[in-house]
């Protein structure tokens, strides 16, 4: 997505966020741009915003975005802006036809001059198509590169454009599709969340169109066991449905592609009884050490305790581990598949959940010592992370907080901790006559929380600002995790 566009997307989504004045410090601070550059962006959005939604700017405020949103949504905005730019349009072309016209037939289709065209694809191979190791040709325009990466390319940008609604596949039959994807969620009793499924309809009709064109991947056995796979006799049949509807033959490598990106897809599972069944198996195999698929999770296991002795080794965690790993094997699987795997949430969980990101960073490359063939990147540490906080269960434990200050104020820092921390602490207010181990131990005190050092040999003591920061909450936590 090209950078103007980008910093009109996040615009758009951080004044969507609050119904209120933000003012242009904040716009600038979040946007990592000058003053001036947002006066731009703001003016240019404006002029693309449809009639309901509108931006209001008044001075000494600020900005403001103000539309119904019952009636709309912002994604859905953003999605349609971006299917007008130039960019989108001619990558559209290529699609369809890449390679069947000359840069000026092309520069004619788009109503921009040959030198514009030119430039604009010179953008495009040093930016936007780079990160994926792929580029436009010239003479004959043509997205060129490993067919795999030409893919995965399409594919988001198809989705950041229709994420919501539409369909711009014009050869391809979305019903039908959508009917085969159902079919397998029947077969083996789970259901795709709605936008997996979408993003799954858009993937087979790129590979249909692709194969169509000639266009074929290149998907090896390897040492992935394919046909042990859930999905694998569901799949199988999927690709000899879609050879009989498009007349076409897929290879062995073009039915691994869609086996591995459908077993990739976010499900869930109808039946609770099976579900059950599987965290049992899981539990039952991960004692067969000798297979190396159940070491690598077993390992990890062991590593996640040792960091963080709060986890709730409960079986459906073990189970979702394991899962993991398996897709985290899959995707190893498929060539530059670590490479372009990215989550929206990365960002965030980085900044808001940074020490519990960094425990599974540093537990991940302990890991990677054992199993370095196995690549990963921060998608898959964004996912862990998120699933380990989940599981984290504290042992309740009564603090005593000490405060060099006014009542009033113990009382509102207490409130603000127990806000972030959770029911797990107990925190003692009251005034007590002393502070030595023998009030300490007659309280039941696991730790005191203190504004101010304090000579305790019993318990431990956390040394906090009057108004707790970020890590000050979270050395509270590390310490309700100690055993």
């Amino acid at each position: 997505m090209e950078k103007e566009f980008t910093l009109t997307q996040k615009l758009l989504i951080l004044l969507d966020s609050e119904y209120r004045w933000f003012t242009l410090a904040e716009i600038e601070e979040q946007l990592g741009v000058s003053d001036k550059t947002i006066r731009k962006i703001i003016d240019e959005t404006i002029q693309e915003l449809p009639p309901s939604i509108h931006i209001e700017i008044s001075r000494g405020k600020g900005v403001m975005l103000h539309y119904e949103k019952r009636n709309a949504a912002i994604g859905e905005v953003i999605s349609s802006m971006y299917r007008q730019r130039t960019l989108y349009q001619l990558l559209d072309l290529l699609f369809a036809e890449g390679g069947l016209s000359s840069l000026e037939e092309l520069a004619d289709k788009l109503y921009m001059s040959s030198s514009s065209l030119k430039k604009l694809i010179i953008r495009l191979n040093n930016h936007e198509l780079k990160r994926y190791h792929l580029r436009i040709a010239y003479s004959m325009p043509e997205v060129k590169g490993n067919e795999m990466n030409i893919r995965y390319f399409y594919w988001k940008l198809y989705y950041d454009a229709y994420e919501f609604s539409g369909w711009p596949f014009p050869g391809m039959d979305q019903a039908q599709i959508h009917e085969y994807i159902t079919r397998i969620e029947s077969e083996n009793d789970i259901v795709y969340f709605l936008n997996a499924k979408r993003s799954l309809s858009f993937l087979a009709a790129i590979i249909m169109t692709r194969v169509l064109q000639g266009k074929y991947a290149d998907v090896p056995k390897g040492q992935y066991d394919w046909e042990s796979s859930m999905l694998h006799s569901s799949v199988t049949a999927l690709a000899r449905s879609l050879e009989q509807r498009y007349s076409i033959h897929l290879p062995m490598d073009e039915i691994r592609f869609l086996q591995a990106m459908f077993s990739l897809g976010q499900y869930n599972y109808y039946d609770e009884a099976k579900i059950s069944t599987m965290i049992a198996m899981e539990k039952t195999n991960l004692v067969q050490i000798q297979e190396e698929k159940y070491q690598i999770v077993n390992h990890f296991l062991m590593l996640a305790l040792t960091a963080f002795p709060a986890i709730d080794m409960n079986d459906r965690f073990i189970w979702e581990v394991g899962e993991f790993f398996e897709k985290l094997r899959l995707e190893n699987v498929l060539p530059d598949m670590i490479a372009i795997s990215t989550s929206n949430l990365t960002e965030y969980v980085q900044k808001e959940c940074s020490p519990m990101y960094q425990r599974v960073k540093s537990c991940m490359q302990d890991w990677s010592q054992r199993y370095s063939d196995i690549l990963y990147n921060d998608y898959h540490l964004t996912k862990l992370t998120l699933l380990i906080i989940s599981s984290l269960r504290y042992k309740s434990k009564r603090a005593f907080l000490l405060i060099g200050g006014e009542f009033s104020i113990r009382h509102y820092v207490a409130k603000l901790i127990k806000n972030e921390i959770g029911d797990e602490l107990i925190i003692n207010t009251s005034i007590m006559e002393g502070l030595h181990d023998e009030i300490i131990q007659k309280h039941g005190i696991d730790f005191v929380i203190s504004t101010f050092p304090v000579e305790l040999n019993t318990v431990p003591v956390v040394i906090i600002s009057t108004i707790p920061t970020k890590r000050d909450l979270e050395n509270i936590r590390k310490e309700l995790m100690q055993p």
